[in-house]
């Protein structure tokens, strides 16, 4: 140890160790903790991260109808029911009430209690090293590390647990410290230990690794324990008292909460089986996420957390949860440097080392543990210790004699080292907007992207997998297109046939499945090259005469739409169905991330542009004299240069677009949006006319629905627009919905409702697509109930019901024709071919592919192309 003043020694300590002396400093540590949190705490209005699940859990503790739709959501219950106790979303619900439904008021509680670990810290750090140089420095790199402060500034669970942790490990080596000296400890101070274990337990379950580290700290004094007459509260302060706090943080659910089919009536029975269901659920928990990092990574130059990612146009803006590697190192180092020295002086370790060796053990080992996806910010409850053991190894530096002045400028240069970093990684910590050129710059290691999902990368021929359909169709194939030397809208046209005419003297390849991640929309295919983009975040390029792939891209969110092909160019859009914000004018709005529009090289795979939007790009936009028509889920109605990406002009429709694909007849576009209020239902459904010339809106329509139009992609014949909806919904509050199906028929001249026939109702899993696709031909309409597992074909011009089927599974994606026979993909996987004529059932395959979801199939002579929703691309040998 270094040498410590008369001052700096006395050995009773107060709960505020020192603090008054040092004002002068802390106070600007404090002001600069404040500002590193509170500056653009409401900057971003949307949901971020796992905000979607605790903002959406404290909405409904306070009885509000939550806007965003959680699976598993049962009204009155805290939807993390089964992943988190309570007691952090109860704060966040309390900060709600207080202060209003404001993105600010959700963080608020977080970043307070973030501002204040600067001093606990302080207090931490001179009660174990007696240093104020020590305390001074540790909690100057609280006030600004990386890890606390990205955390911090969301309404995150660990924003409100971390502060609680550190408070009661700070009180834990107080304890410890009057035990190994014979001082005397009061009822309130362990009453208090004990609800503050409690509380912070309730808030996360890091809670319990606090709870732990003080039953090792307690079975290390126990000598000393056991002759006080207060060894029963001792024991109490760490079991039984932390126990009733956590079970009280549960009184929400006490009245009727509990009564659930799945758990006990008995509310002691309920909340015992309902621990042990978050232990086994959340032990195990394994899933893809692209910012999963093992625990053993966390010590390096760690993954981090992306919090917020938005790519400008010339901006960037990152919070990323990750901590300076080199305090990080530099801690661990000391730590190892105290823990060899008090080996060689006192053959034990001292308190503090013993106290940091135990913490470290306990809150990374645990994490070394358990088998589940782990994240870099778990790492989060290390960084004080981390923190303080650095802080005392360069105090230390700096007071050695031996070897003159060299260890001293070896201390400052650690020091600067810290500082020049902390200063460079900080806007990457805070969510500041970055010029692009600096942005590359700072985020240099490549442990700190995105991590791709792992797919076999095998294109090889699979004929044991996929097997040979076989049709009854006529020996001749009859296709209108040949396969098209460009792709510029969805399904290549008004009316969604993609049947195509193969006349390339070189044979399609067949027999081989491409593993892309699920496919929301149908791929692309031009020349003898297919595209397909994935909720893997990746877009594949493949040639369709070897079926070998080109390229494979990973971009920075979902790809949901068929991509565009123009010239030399390979355009889609990005986006997810996650809602970012509320609008009081347009209700919720869609889209975390990165969203926009990108392009690529169609030869190369390179970027050649990206256009960012505030709201996801889940639409396949349509292009029409190399212009981009796109509507984003803001609403947000944009015309884009294909060719460089500029936005040439744009138009503010209503609410939000989802999946419902602009279509172009003649010079005029058609597309539907929603707007929601709350939630179920819809405030409002709207279909809406744009003339491309003008830049005008000709005709909007808003549609008796309450939900599902802004999925359904529409498709025009003889002027008139057919686009099926949701007249009525209702949520069972089982995980599912009743709902039915209504199709209309409108002219594309006036917007007047020419026909609407219902098409059934069922009932569907929550937050699912909810109606079919329409296809028109021959004066026919049909279109899939994906509710009640029908296809109906109606008379194009009158609506008259032709024939109904009933299918062997549902359907979403619309059937192509070829010939006399419809082509459609089931949810189960099957491969139906039915008599367009009668709605007669001619056959049925099932592929093993998986389910088939909204994109519909790609039929050649001898083949067939397949995406499915479970991630399999198949061309598929037809006999």
């Amino acid at each position: 140890m270094i040498s410590l003043s008369k001052e700096q020694s006395y050995r009773h300590l107060r709960l505020y160790p020192g603090l008054l002396p040092q004002w002068w400093v802390l106070i600007p540590i404090e002001i600069v903790a404040f500002l590193a949190r509170f500056i653009g705490l409401g900057r971003y209005h949307g949901l971020i991260y796992d905000e979607y699940y605790y903002v959406t859990a404290a909405d409904v503790l306070i009885h509000h109808k939550p806007p965003v739709l959680v699976k598993p959501l049962i009204y009155g219950i805290d939807p993390n029911l089964l992943s988190a106790p309570p007691f952090a979303k109860e704060v966040i619900a309390a900060a709600i009430i207080t202060f209003g439904n404001h993105p600010w008021a959700w963080r608020l509680p977080g970043a307070l209690l973030g501002t204040l670990v600067p001093i606990v810290v302080y207090a931490f750090a001179q009660a174990i090293f007696h240093n104020r140089y020590v305390a001074l420095i540790a909690a100057g790199l609280s006030a600004v590390d990386g890890l606390m402060v990205s955390t911090s500034r969301l309404a995150l669970l660990d924003s409100i647990a971390f502060p609680l942790v550190v408070w009661n490990l700070f009180v834990l080596w107080r304890l410890y410290d009057d035990l190994n000296n014979n001082r005397a400890v009061t009822r309130k101070t362990l009453w208090m230990f004990g609800i503050t274990l409690g509380l912070g337990f309730s808030a996360k379950w890091i809670g319990a690794q606090s709870i732990l580290m003080s039953w090792i700290i307690f079975v290390l004094s126990w000598h000393r324990i056991r002759h006080s007459s207060r060894r029963i509260l001792y024991v109490a302060a760490v079991t039984v008292i932390p126990l009733v706090v956590y079970f009280l943080t549960y009184a929400y659910a006490f009245p009727g909460g509990f009564h659930q089919s799945w758990l006990p009536h008995n509310v002691f029975m309920a909340w015992a089986k309902l621990q042990w269901l978050i232990l086994k659920n959340m032990w195990t928990l394994q899933f893809y996420h692209p910012w999963t990092a093992n625990a053993w990574t966390w010590l390096g130059l760690p993954r981090p957390t992306a919090y917020l990612w938005i790519t400008g146009a010339h901006d960037t803006i990152r919070l990323l949860a990750f901590s300076n590697p080199l305090v990080i190192w530099l801690g661990l180092l000391s730590l190892l440097i105290m823990v060899v020295r008090d080996i060689k002086t006192t053959h034990r370790l001292r308190p503090p080392t013993l106290f940091f060796v135990v913490w470290f053990l306990v809150f990374y080992g645990t994490w070394l543990l358990t088998p589940r996806s782990k994240f870099n910010y778990y790492f989060l409850s290390m960084m004080p210790m981390l923190i303080m053991s650095m802080a005392y190894g360069m105090v230390q530096l700096f007071h050695m004699t031996q070897g003159g002045g060299r260890w001293r400028w070896l201390a400052i240069t650690e020091g600067l080292g810290v500082g020049i970093t902390t200063l460079y990684l900080f806007p990457l910590w805070v969510g500041l907007p970055m010029p692009n050129g600096f942005y590359h710059s700072v985020f240099w290691s490549p442990t700190w992207n995105a991590k791709p999902k792992t797919v076999p990368q095998s294109t090889q021929s699979v004929t044991a997998h996929v097997m040979p359909i076989v049709t009854k169709t006529a020996a001749s194939f009859d296709a209108d297109q040949p396969v098209p030397q460009k792709w510029t809208g969805f399904e290549t046209g008004l009316q969604h046939n993609t049947v195509f005419n193969w006349d390339n003297p070189v044979s399609l390849q067949t027999g081989y499945i491409l593993h892309t991640g699920p496919v929301a929309d149908q791929p692309a295919v031009v020349g003898h090259d297919g595209y397909v983009g994935s909720n893997n975040n990746q877009l594949i390029a493949w040639n369709l005469l070897s079926g070998r792939r080109l390229w494979t891209d990973t971009l920075p969110n979902m790809v949901m739409t068929t991509p565009l092909v123009w010239h030399n160019e390979v355009i889609v859009g990005l986006g997810n169905k996650a809602f970012r914000s509320y609008s009081q004018k347009q209700g919720w709005l869609r889209g975390t991330g990165t969203n926009g529009l990108m392009a690529f090289n169609r030869t190369t795979g390179k970027e050649l542009w990206f256009t960012p939007t505030i709201g996801e790009d889940m639409p396949t936009p349509a292009l029409w004299h190399g212009i981009i028509y796109e509507v984003t889920g803001t609403g947000e109605f944009l015309a884009v240069d294909a060719s460089n990406g500029h936005v040439l002009w744009s138009r503010v429709l209503a609410g939000f677009d989802s999946m419902s694909s602009p279509i172009i007849y003649g010079n005029q576009l058609f597309v539907a949006t929603n707007v929601y209020m709350k939630s179920y239902p819809a405030s409002s459904s709207t279909v809406w006319d744009i003339n491309l010339l003008t830049h005008k809106i000709v005709w909007h329509i808003d549609l008796p629905v309450t939900s599902g139009l802004s999925d359904n992609s529409p498709a025009i014949a003889d002027n008139i627009l057919y686009i099926a909806g949701v007249p009525r919904i209702v949520n069972l509050k089982t995980g599912q919905t009743w709902l039915n199906n209504e199709l209309f028929a409108i002219s594309t001249q006036n917007g007047h409702i020419l026909w609407h026939r219902e098409t059934g109702g069922g009932i569907l899993p929550l937050d699912e697509e909810e109606e079919g696709i329409p296809f028109v031909t021959h004066h026919i309409v049909f279109i899939a109930n994906p509710a009640n597992r029908n296809l109906s074909a109606f008379d194009a011009k009158s609506g008259r019901l032709i024939w109904r089927t009933l299918l062997p599974s549902s359907a979403v994606a619309n059937p192509i024709l070829q010939n006399s026979i419809l082509w459609i993909g089931l949810h189960n996987g099957m491969i139906v071919q039915i008599q367009a004529s009668d709605g007669h059932i001619q056959e049925t395959t099932q592929e093993g592919l998986g389910g088939f979801g909204p994109a519909a199939l790609i039929l050649f002579p001898h083949a067939l192309l397949a995406a499915s929703k479970t991630g399999n691309v198949a061309m598929i040998p037809v006999r």
